[in-house]
């Protein structure tokens, strides 16, 4: 058995080498570790860059690897091939130096109890940083490399496609997609969109924070992190505050005060959109994890009643525990069966719907899912959202509202889906809707408003 993880790479290699159990969701597995960790802050961070790293550019990672390997890279052992993928992610997207990426994966390796690999790992990776010019360009060619702000780093090899005529090819491999995905949207948008789309969703996410407008204000929790000293900005939503560097959320101050929730912008808009006035009752039909409830209930100024809905008790017990520690408490917690045969009782004044979806509107924030994404979800999901939207119909009274959402900027689970309520649904009017392309400046993602006409119209 090998040693237990010391060291942020060890660690990294751990959730890496564990993660590829399908059964197991790689970022799910390291916030357990994390959490479980005695690493500082910085140390977790760089544990998380190189996870979320090596699971977006894979891809990438193994088509300039194979060029130094002789053999395939299937006949690697998997360990060694964690730790080549490491340690080229490091080369390739991060300041680290070359000698100290080199120098401290042989001791991490040695650690592990695979001294064996060592001098194979080394003989990869000194090629590797052989291959690597101190060029960068504002354009793709087969040498180069996307690696963050609309740079490109220029390689000596060409392992890439030709941009000009495989556009599809180069994006697939260099920015590190499935290619039925990248085929959908290219039929959709121009080059220059498709490559903001392929830069925003393989940089980092920097956290952004919703201010608990029931216990202060914007203001005053900005002037509480400058005082912690943790670089903060206001954000484009009048609740809204981007950090400027990520950390450990439950550190910053405030937190466990409920001054704040971690939240997209877009996210934001949601709640907005809807809303809801003090002393209406509210039901969120998918709740779950609650930050949308949470933000409901904080424009009502925790007057009314908000039901919080969801087939999955477990994660439901987290919008529970949100709402005691953000003092939510108008907020009730109703556990549905997944067909919605049962729902809360009605008649509400208005639905949230933020239903389950392909979420390629967050592919930055949740890497694994461009990989586990298939082409048949984009069949099944629209039949599971039509039919959440028919059951919240059930429950709106007349002239009540309808805020349909999701994290996607796929056609059938947006505007196309709800094109097709509002033919089969007379009594459904769209007021407005709204789609958030990916990195302007937020995460991607829909809302629509619908009214239900007024009862004797």
């Amino acid at each position: 058995m090998a040693p237990a993880p010391q060291s942020p790479r060890e660690l990294a290699h751990d959730v890496l080498l564990r993660g590829r159990d399908p059964q197991l969701i790689p970022t799910r597995l390291l916030d357990q570790q994390l959490s479980q960790s005695a690493l500082s802050p910085s140390q977790r961070g760089q544990v998380t860059d190189l996870v979320h790293g090596v699971i977006r550019r894979q891809p990438t990672l193994d088509l300039i690897l194979k060029q130094y390997i002789r053999r395939p890279l299937p006949q690697v052992e998997i360990g060694a091939l964690v730790w080549l993928r490491l340690a080229a992610w490091e080369l390739l997207f991060s300041a680290a130096p070359a000698y100290a990426v080199l120098n401290e994966t042989a001791e991490a390796v040695k650690r592990q109890g695979h001294p064996q690999w060592t001098g194979f790992l080394n003989g990869v990776l000194r090629s590797l940083t052989r291959d690597l010019t101190d060029r960068q360009v504002f354009h793709p060619a087969t040498n180069a490399l996307p690696t963050h702000s609309g740079n490109f780093q220029l390689l000596n090899s060409h392992p890439f496609p030709d941009p000009v005529t495989d556009p599809l090819g180069y994006f697939r491999d260099a920015f590190s997609f499935p290619e039925w995905l990248v085929a959908r949207w290219i039929r959709r948008v121009e080059w220059p969109a498709l490559q903001q789309l392929g830069f925003w969703f393989n940089t980092p996410p920097r956290p952004t924070l919703r201010v608990n407008t029931l216990l202060t204000n914007r203001d005053e929790f900005l002037a509480q992190l400058r005082q912690a000293g943790v670089a903060a900005e206001p954000g484009q939503h009048p609740d809204a505050i981007r950090l400027i560097n990520s950390g450990r959320i439950t550190g910053l101050p405030g937190f466990e005060e409920g001054w704040f929730a971690v939240q997209d912008e877009s996210a934001m808009e949601a709640a907005t959109r809807l809303a809801p006035q003090p002393g209406e009752r509210i039901l969120d039909l998918c709740a779950a994890p609650g930050g949308k409830t949470l933000h409901l209930a904080a424009l009502m100024q925790n007057r009314g009643q908000i039901i919080a809905a969801d087939s999955d008790e477990r994660r439901l017990k987290q919008v529970a525990g949100s709402a005691t520690r953000l003092r939510a408490s108008i907020i009730t917690c109703e556990p549905i069966p997944a067909d919605t045969s049962r729902l809360p009782k009605g008649p509400f004044d208005a639905v949230l719907l933020d239903v389950p979806c392909s979420n390629t509107g967050v592919l930055g924030k949740r890497p694994e899912v461009r990989w586990r994404l298939t082409p048949h979800d984009l069949v099944e999901l629209p039949q599971i959202q039509t039919r959440l939207l028919k059951a919240a119909l059930k429950v709106v009274r007349p002239g009540g509202r309808i805020l349909y959402s999701t994290c996607s900027i796929e056609p059938e689970e947006n505007s196309q889906l709800i094109q097709g309520a509002l033919s089969r649904h007379r009594q459904l009017r769209l007021v407005e809707e709204r789609q958030h392309w990916p990195g302007l400046p937020v995460d991607g993602g829909y809302q629509a408003l619908l009214q239900v006409a007024p009862a004797g119209t």
